[in-house]
Parts: C-alpha cells; structure tokens; sequence
C-alpha cells in the first residue's frame, strides 16, 4: 500500500493532501463558466492564486524546489508509488472454496463415516469410505484453489505497471532526471511531446501543451492547459431557459438564469465549454508542445487513483459472492441432499421398526438381544441410511464446476480474453446487452485517411496511388512536411514489469502501430506510407514519410490558430535554387476559399471554376454524411522566400493557393465489427454505443457498425440521443453526487428499449444507462431483466465497469484503473473477442447442464437403489466406497469429458451456440428435455439393476467358493444363470420358507430345540449325558460390511458402472439432438475419459487386493461380456427416448430454477458487496464526474 501521509502540513503553508484532492475535485464537478467563477475561483484565491500555491509548496517554474527536504514532503503528501496490494494466499483459496455447501455436507458426512468405521468396522476397513469422501474433497478444494491461484497471479503478471522511468524535473535550479518514483508535491516536472504525466499537477504558465487524455475521459481529442479563459459577456448567445434548468444554472426566475449563465467560447471535452483547463492528471500523455507542471498530488493521493475500488480489497481475486448459476447449483444440492436425509432417516427408522417387530414376534435369531449379533445389525442401519445420504448428495458437481470454469478460462485465453471473475464466464452466456465504447473498443482509436478528392475524383486511400506519379508525390509531400516534427508513428508498446516490451499483432506477427503527437497529422502520415506502398514494420526510417523529412528543409511556418482553422509551412524545393513552397493545409472549407487552382490527373496545375467548386463542395458533403472530419491539402510557390526579417511569415501569403488534395479522416472501425454486431444480434443480443462524440458522427460510425438501422430510426424503433438529452429525461436531480440513485426508472423504461447510441456522454451517463437497464422488469423479446456487459478501455470507465454484469477492459489501450475494474480483460482490443466470450459463455452453461444430467441421472439410479434394496434386502447392493467411485471418482472422470467441449473444435457447434437466444437468469438448469432423458434413463438402468439383483443368484448351500453351489438350489431358489445369489442370507431364507425352517434358540422346556444324549465320549477317561442345542453358538452371527464380496453383487457393480458410461455418450447432447455421437471425435479427452474408465474399472473388479478394498471379486470373460452388453443398452434406449413427449413436464425450483425475488437478492447482494468495497470511490466522488467522454 501506499505511505499514509502524516508529516507537518503547517511548513507548507497549511496545504494538506485533502484539501489539494478537494481542489482537484471542485474543479473536475464544475464546469460551466459561472460555475467557475463561483466555486473554482474562490477556492484558488483561498490559497493565493497560482503564485500562492507555489509560495506554500516553496517551489517555482522557474527554479523548481528549493532544499532538501524531499523525505519531509514524502511524509506529508505521499510517496509516488502504490504497492500492489498483496497476493491471496493460497490457504484463503482453499478455505473460499470449502464455503461450497456440497463440499461441507461431503465433509460432514465423511467425519461421520471415518468415526463409524474406525471404532466399529476397523477390522473390516470401514473407515475407508471416509478417508475415500476426505479425499475427493482435497480434491476439489486443491483444484479450485490452484485454479484461482494461478489466475490472478497471472492478472498480476499481466497489469504490473511498476516501473522505473525517468523524467525531468526543475530542482534548486538545475534541471535533473529522477525516478518518477522521487517525485514529490511541488516538483517541477518539464513535460514534451510523448511524455506520460506520472502525477497530478498544474499548469499556469505560457506554454504549448496538447494533452491527450482518452486514458482518461475516453475523448479523442486533445487538451489545452492553462489558466482559465472566459468570453466578455455579450458576446455569446444564452440558451433557452429549459436548457438553463437542466443545466443547474442557479436563479430563481428566467432573468436571473439567463444573468448568471457564462460559458466558454470553446466546447472544450473536458468541461464542456471551459476552453482551457489548468490540471494535468497522472497516466495522461502529452501529444504535442511542451510545458512546466507543479505537482500537486502523487500516487494513490492522485485522480486516477480515486477511480480505484479501495485497494485494501483486493480486485484480483473472485471472493465477491457467488454467480447466478452458482446459487442454482447450491439450492439444488441442498434440495437433493434434504430429500437424501429424509429418505435416509426414513430407512434407518423402517428398518429399525421392523427390527422390533422380528423381536417382537421372537423371529428366527431375534428371540433374546445378542450385544454380539445385534449391536452389529442396528450399527448397519445406522451406515445404510448415511449410505443413502452420500449417494444423494451430488459429490461430483462442485468439481464439474471447478473443471468447466477452468477449462474455459484457460480456452478463453486463446481466445484473447483474460478472466478475473470465474463467473463471469457463464454469465455472458445470458447478456441480452453490451453498452460498448467507440474509441479503441469498436473503433482502432487511430486516426485514418477513409476517403480522398485528388484530381477531380472522389476515391478510397487503396486506390489512390493509381493516380499520377506527380500528383502523388505532391500528396506525399505536403502532407509530410507540414506537420509537427514530434508527430510520428511508431511501434506501439507496453510495459511489463520494468521492461518495456513491443506489442505484436497475432494475426501479421508484425509490431502494432502506435501515434506519437498530433493524431490527425499521424493519420496523413500513415496515408503517405499508404502512397508509398511501404510494407516495413512501423518506426523504421525506411518509411516514405520520414524520407522525405530529411529531403527537404523548414524554413518557416504559421501556426495553426482557431480562427483560421489551418496552419502552413514554407520549404525549399529541393534543386530549385532560390525557390520555395508554401504547404498549407486546414478546414477543406477554409483552405478551399484560399485555392484558385488546382492539380488534375496528369499533374497540370488548372483553375477552379464553379463545376470544380460544386464538385469539390459533394465531396466535402458526402465525406461530412460519412462522419470524416475534411481536411484540405493545399500549396503556392515562390520564386524567392517570402520570410520577413524576423523570420516569419505573413498571413496573407495564404492566397492564390493549389488545391491538392482532401481527405476525410475519422477514428475508423475494426474490420470485424460489423460481422461481430450481427453475430450478437443472431444471438440475440443488443449493442449500445456511449460515446463522446457528437451525436451526427456517432450515428454515423454506429450505422456502418450495424448498431443503428437507418429506417429503423425513421420509424421510431431505434433512437440515438445525446447525454444532456438522456440525463434530463431520467435523473430527478441533475448534478448529484450518487446519479444512479435518482434514476425515474418509468421514463428509463421509455428510452432504453429503443435506445442505440448515446452521444457526448459522461461516465455518469453510462453509468445510469447501466443501472437504469439493470434495473428494469420491462418484458423485452421476452426477457423482463436484462443481463449487461460492458466494455471500456479508459479511466473513466471504471464505474460502469464495476456496475455492469460483466465489465470487460481493453488490455493493449485500456488503463490499470479500467483493467482493475473489469471481469475480463481483452488481451487484443478486439470487440470480437467479447464476441468469443459470449460463445465461451453459453458454452460453459451448457457443459455444466451436460454434467448435470449426466449425474442426476447416476444419483437418482443410485439413490433409488440403495433405498430399495435397504427397504428389501436391509442393507445396499451397492457399498459406499463402490458409489463414491461412481459418484465423485468417476463422476471427477465425467466433468471432464463433458465440461470441456471446445467449441472451437466441434463443427457446428460454435454457429448454434451463437445463433440461440440467451438464457434468462429465472430459467430452471435442467430443461425439460433433460428432465425428460434423465427420468427414462434412470427407469431403464433401475430395471437392469433390479433385474440382475433379484432374478439373478441362485439360493443353494456354498460350495467350493461363495459363488459356485453345493448341489442343486433349494426349491424356489432357481434363478436366472447358474451364479449363486450374494443377497443376505435372511433375505433369501425368507425366499424359501418351505425349504427354510429355524434352528431356534436353546429352550429346556421344548424337545425340539436341543439333543438328549446319553454317555457321550469326551475323551477317553470322560463322557457326557445331558442336552446339546441344535443352534450353533455362532448361527446367528453375520459377517457385517466385510465378508467375501460375491461375482453377483460385483456384475451388478459392474453393470451400473457401464450403464453410466455409456449414458456419458448421451448425455452429451441436451437440447433434443438424435445423433449423440455427432462432434464426438473432436473431443479427445472424453475419448480418454471413456476409454480410461474401463480400463480403471477392469482394475478396481480384477487385480488383486484392489478388488477387495473396492467388495469386489474377479469375473471371468463371459461375465464381463454380459455386462458390456448390458451397459451399452443405454445408447439404443436413447434413441427410443428421443421420439417421447417432454412437453407434460413441469419445471420449478426443484428443477433449479430461481424466481425474481430470488435473483433480485442475489444481485442486490452482489450491487451492495460491490459499493461496500467502492466507499472510497463515492465520497470522493468519481461515478458522478461528469467529464466528457469520447469513447
């Protein structure tokens, strides 16, 4: 964490951190020019002006800080530098993931089986079924925690902004450079083109800073700084009084509004209609000029800072709740583990009621209590009916889960999407909405030449090197040499760590371009470099534009001013000994009236007559239809240099100009854009810009987007309004601290649903869109609550961000505030990505339904199973460790064949993902069709097992083995096959009552319960006479829980372990698909999933002392034959269930669904998680800026 300041304030003057981070902020929350006046102004000559402020600090422009006392500074206002806040340990990862209610009932019922077994079944292994439960759920907890583990030690390895760079400071006189880790409050720190502002400061001297804040504020262009500049009244018109109202204009009548009001002569992006604005903000970059800053805030005491969640809350990690899908699972499993207890309970109290009763009615071994015997029987009860509990209990789910979310955060990878949050993976399975940024989102955030009029013809920049070689080299020229020397375009890069590395594009393997200084200049040069037909990396001097920097010399220039709306250069002609060029270029409308001729095809200079104008003036016309910005291109030459004895030029030289050329520039879109706004709106979901433009070129980017319909908004059904328009229609109180707060959700509910574009937004704007739509139960296609991402690359997104559902950050153009904020990070800046996420989205929903249905249908088999058979045969066919194999073990072996199908991979299956409609958050996880495959299934499997239980074992005496009989069966003992039964003995002696009678206990007084003998030989010396019982001391003891495994009960295991595998084949399918093996040899890790099963369970049933652990005994081909082909039933039965109705089921909570009131909880929770851990964000106030944003 950052050092807390603490040092004496009263040396500086009385300055303190807070009162310099509320000046800040008065000036960010005012913007118009009363505002100013009224609020700003007062609180600058609080401090003493400008001057006062450095006289405090004890510091100057000039000469920077005088002294020594450097750490003194450090003490009171903070050090620059923020400590990443520390990494989760990996024990808090496991005890986060041990709150997952399956796994405490698993634990619970594993203490309980250990302790059980330990103290009354040691001798017969018992306790392993506990040990086997322990560990399944180490397991989990270790994977999952490995998982969120290396996760966000990867966020960190990704976002590590911790370097070292050095910049140039003023210090007792002498110009330094220092670590931007020195830097202290009161530096002077000497800014120029390229730099990153590393801290808050301002700027109240002459200079001639561009400063491009789109870190910050999203807008696109750049900044002025300096003192406050204000229009003299009257010479600015006032707005209607209703604008005035809305503005917060104060005044208690339309007179006193329209007095007070004062704007600014400039609309300047910032604060709207503030031309110049004294504050430079940390993480901004200069574009052009140069300048002094006095520091007046550093590290986390700096703006940007404040847009931070509280740091002591760590943003890496996914302990914020759980997810939607999430809380389903859990009320599922607590719903099947209740009904398991209750079925449990119930067993255990039948069989101990029937217990009584045999006592009662003094049953054969039930005439007296034997602790020997009985203590044994009612301790099996007891283990039956948790039998029955822990094969309720869904044990492999959490791990399916665990598995799914990894497999696809790792996928998603390759996918160019970087997760945070885990759940938000299957959360952008169900966005209806994606409010999305224009700058660098849809758009490259690179200025661009989109269309050109050279020579007569209006054509794309691909085609105009077809024009001719002079004209061309005309165009190269004057485009080139009439801009900034700082202007340049270069390699983009990023830092990672302390080194600074180049970005590549995946897709050429070349080095990303990135614009230094002045970005419309930058788009010209990349124009040029277009005309040279240059293919090299970008930054290297072999680019058309940087040689012909070296061909010619500057001998002078005009300067580019707003009321002129151009600016020129003067050059030599290279070989033309005396003569020069003047380079002019501007406002096409402009530099147009100052053109007499121009250049046509073959290079010839011709004059403009009114057909070239009216041309000229449709090109202009259509470029401005089309959103670009038109620039013209114009030259005059001189025989001698025009430059006075100053070495200036007049203004009047711009006259009798050439016309060469002009281009129409905008911030383009991505190539992919448009195909990825289709591909949402197949999948059903809506995309909104927000944006800081101007609302006519916002609807003009967002029409080739595909985001507004032209006849649409002619119709009525789309609209595209600004800001100012949307906040006065759904804020009750404009200019509030807490916007969201005073959302009119009826007049929201009016604007959203129709509602594309949103032009000269603010963050609070699309802040208040965000909760606005969140908050809405309007019925729409369908959906009454609707599900928002967001995406956003600046600072000022942060809010939004955290807001949204799923808030997804640029990671090559986006801000650590912005990256902290998000759920997902775009490694690529591509809005096909979120594209992707949206795929990976549906995709993990539908894996973890797979699962789903392919376990419920193992429990209910299971569940119903044991509870028959302890009902029957009073004890499960099944033991527990056999069903802890099915159920977690092998069930661990199923998630990851079914939870990691690749979309990527499958044919087809990408395309139906994305051409379906999202999932409402109500909806039940399992369908109907699942419901439907699930209930015959397990009735099938149910009657294959039941058969094999009972008309399967022969009822005879033992004979060689437990397997093999004695003879003939008893009467009524013949079954199917010739394997001897493996059912309790009572069971089967009830079987065969006519065959069957008891020896019964030893009773003198009845004849038939002993032998009288007489004289019987003892040995030779000794004889007895007397009564011998026919009842053997140990006929009534039962071998309990360990006895010899029989091959009966072991083919009964066998065949339910195979029914489910081969129920894996058709559980992948879910939404009614015939052909379950369609794609299924794309999935190479359920191949070895199955294949692997077999082998693993030919091991539990065959070798040696592994079967005995597992109750299992050895089967001979013949026996493994039977069961393959029993187990592989389930795939024709499939195809039969395919054809039966599912329309008669009715789904509910049970079936996982959550009502509104529930997921109105959930997200409630989760909204106010999220403001506890933002407090710091809203006292100080970032959601509510309204700085304007150009996204």
């Amino acid at each position: 964490m950052a050092e807390t300041p603490g040092g004496n304030s009263s040396d500086y003057g009385g300055l303190t951190v807070e009162g310099l981070k509320g000046f800040v902020r008065i000036q960010i929350n005012n913007r118009l020019g009363h505002d100013v006046r009224d609020k700003v102004l007062p609180k600058l000559e609080e401090f003493g002006s400008y001057e006062g402020i450095c006289q405090k600090l004890k510091t100057a422009p000039a000469h920077g800080i005088t002294g020594d006392d450097f750490h003194k500074r450090q003490e009171t206002f903070g050090r620059n530098y923020v400590e990443p806040p520390p990494l989760t340990p990996f024990w808090r990862f496991c005890w986060e993931a041990l709150q997952d209610p399956t796994l405490q009932f698993l634990v619970v019922a594993a203490v309980v089986s250990l302790t059980i077994g330990s103290i009354f079944e040691a001798n017969c292994l018992g306790y392993l079924d506990g040990i086997a439960i322990l560990c399944a759920v180490m397991v989990v907890v270790f994977v999952g925690a490995a998982q969120e583990s290396a996760k966000q030690r990867q966020f960190r390895d990704l976002t590590d902004t911790a370097s070292d760079e050095k910049i140039n400071v003023m210090r007792n006189g002498e110009q330094k450079q220092i670590s931007t880790r020195e830097i202290c409050v009161g530096d002077c720190v000497k800014l120029s083109t390229g730099d990153i502002i590393c801290a808050d400061g301002l700027v109240f001297e002459r200079n001639t800073l561009k400063i491009y804040e789109g870190a910050l504020t999203g807008e696109s262009v750049s900044i002025s700084k300096g003192p406050y500049e204000f229009k003299e009244r009257g010479h600015f018109d006032v707005p209607v009084d209703a604008e005035l109202v809305q503005m917060g204009v104060p005044g208690n009548s339309p007179e006193e509004r329209q007095a007070k009001f004062e704007p600014t002569p400039l609309r300047n992006p910032l604060l709207f209609k503030v031309p110049i604005f004294p504050l430079l903000f940390k993480g901004t970059e200069v574009q052009d000029g140069e300048g002094d800053m006095i520091v007046i805030a550093v590290g986390s005491n700096t703006y940007e800072q404040t847009l931070m969640a509280d740091k002591d809350d760590d943003d890496d990690d996914d302990s914020g709740g759980r997810s939607i899908l999430q809380r389903k699972l859990d009320d599922m499993t607590i719903l099947i583990t209740k009904v398991g207890a209750v079925f449990g309970v119930l067993i255990v109290i039948v069989l101990f009621i029937r217990f009584g009763i045999l006592f009662a009615q003094k049953a054969c071994c039930r005439e007296v209590w034997d602790n020997s015997v009985h203590h044994m029987q009612w301790l099996g009860f007891l283990i039956t009916g948790m039998t029955i509990f822990v094969v309720a209990v869904p044990e492999g789910l959490p791990l399916a889960v665990t598995i799914a979310l990894a497999f696809s955060v790792k996928k998603m990878m390759t996918d160019m999407n970087m997760v945070k949050t885990s759940s938000a993976c299957e959360t952008m399975g169900s966005a209806t909405t994606i409010c999305s940024d224009k700058t660098g989102t849809l758009t490259t955030s690179m200025m661009t030449v989109m269309s050109v009029w050279v020579a007569g013809k209006k054509l794309e920049p691909k085609n105009v090197s077809g024009v001719g070689a002079e004209i061309k080299d005309m165009m190269m020229a004057a485009m080139t040499l009439n801009t900034s020397e700082k202007t340049d375009i270069v390699s983009k890069k990023k830092m990672k760590g302390d080194v600074e590395e180049v970005v590549m594009d995946d897709r050429t393997g070349k080095p990303l371009e990135a614009y230094s200084g002045n970005p419309t200049e930058c788009a010209m040069l990349k124009f040029v470099n277009l005309l040279g037909d240059y293919q090299g990396d970008p930054g290297d001097n072999a680019m058309p534009y940087r040689k012909i920097r070296v061909t010619y010399k500057k001998l002078s220039s005009i300067s580019f001013s707003s009321k002129r709306k151009r600016m020129s250069t003067l050059v030599d002609i290279p070989g033309g000994g005396s003569k020069c060029r003047l380079l002019c270029k501007g406002a096409s409308e402009m530099v147009m009236a100052l053109c007499e001729t121009y250049m046509d095809g073959e290079g010839k200079v011709v004059p403009v007559d009114e057909a070239v104008k009216k041309e000229v003036e449709a090109a202009i016309n259509a470029m401005a239809e089309m959103g670009l910005r038109t620039i013209a291109v114009a030259y005059r030459d001189f025989d001698a240099s025009p430059v006075d004895a100053d070495g200036q030029l007049a203004d009047d030289l711009e006259a009798n100009l050439t016309l060469v050329n002009i281009v129409g520039i905008e911030d383009p879109l991505r190539e992919e854009v448009p195909h990825s706004i289709e591909v949402c709106k197949a999948a059903g979901i809506v995309v909104r810009m927000v944006t800081g433009d101007n609302l006519s070129t916002a609807k003009a980017i967002s029409r080739k987007a595909g985001i507004l319909d032209a006849a649409k908004e002619a119709s009525g059904e789309e609209k595209a309004m600004t800001g100012e328009q949307f906040r006065s229609l759904v804020l009750s109180e404009q200019n509030a601290e807490n916007p969201e707060k005073h959302i009119i959700q009826e007049r929201m509910d009016e604007i959203w649903p129709k509602l594309r574009v949103l032009a000269r937004s603010t963050p609070t704007d699309k802040l208040v869109l965000v909760t606005g739509i969140q908050r809405s139960r309007l019925t729409i296609d369908g959906y009454n609550r609707q599900v928002v991402a967001v995406t956003g690359d600046g600072t000022n997104d942060a809010p939004a961000l955290k807001q949204a559902d799923v808030g997804f950050a640029m990671y090559i153009n986006g801000t650590q505030v912005a990256q902290q904020a998000a759920d997902i990070v775009i490694l690529d800046d591509n809005f096909t990505s979120i594209v992707a996420a949206v795929k990976w989205g549906r995709c993990v929903y539908d894996n973890i339904c797979k699962f789903l249905q392919f376990q419920l249908t193992v429990n209910i088999t299971a569940c119903t199973l044991a509870t028959v058979g302890a009902a029957t045969l009073t004890e499960s066919p099944i033991t527990v460790i056999q069903l802890l194999w099915v159920n977690l073990i092998m069930d661990s072996f199923a998630s990851l064949a079914l939870a990691t199908e690749d979309p990527n991979r499958v044919p087809g299956l990408k395309d139906m993902l994305l051409n379906r409609r999202p999932y409402p958050r109500t909806q039940a996880l399992l369908s109907q069709v699942m419901v439907r495959n699930m209930i015959f299934h397990a009735l099938w499997q149910l009657l294959i097992l039941l058969f094999l239980i009972f008309a399967v074992g022969d009822i005879c005496d033992q004979g060689e083995t437990i397997d093999v009989c004695a003879g003939v069966p008893y009467p009524g003992g013949d079954k199917v096959g010739t394997l001897r039964s493996g059912r309790p003995v009572d069971f089967d002696q009830s079987l065969i009552t006519s065959s069957f009678s008891c020896v019964f206990q030893y009773d003198q007084e009845n004849p038939g319960t002993y032998y009288d003998v007489t004289g019987m030989p003892l040995d030779a010396q000794n004889s007895y006479s007397g009564h011998i019982p026919m009842r053997a001391a140990n006929y009534c003891a039962q071998a309990h829980g360990c006895g010899e495994r029989s091959q009966h009960y072991t083919m009964v295991f066998n065949v339910f372990v195979f029914l489910q595998v081969f129920n894996e084949v058709n559980a992948r399918k879910i939404h009614g698909e015939f052909n379950m093996f369609q794609g299924i040899m794309y999935n190479n890790l359920f191949l070895i999933v199955v294949i692997g099963t077999f082998v693993v369970q030919i091991v539990l049933v065959q070798v040696p002392y592994v079967n005995t652990a597992f109750g299992c005994a050895s089967l001979d081909i013949m026996q493994w034959v039977v069961c393959f082909a029993l187990g592989a039933t389930s795939i024709p039965i499939n195809m039969l269930i395919y054809f039966l109705p599912y329309e008669w089921i009715s789904l509910g909570a049970w079936a996982g669904g959550m009502d509104e009131a529930a997921v109105d909880a959930v997200t409630t929770e989760a909204q106010e998680e999220a403001e506890g851990k933002g407090d710091m964000e809203m006292t100080q106030n970032p959601k509510q800026v309204t700085v304007q944003s150009n996204s």
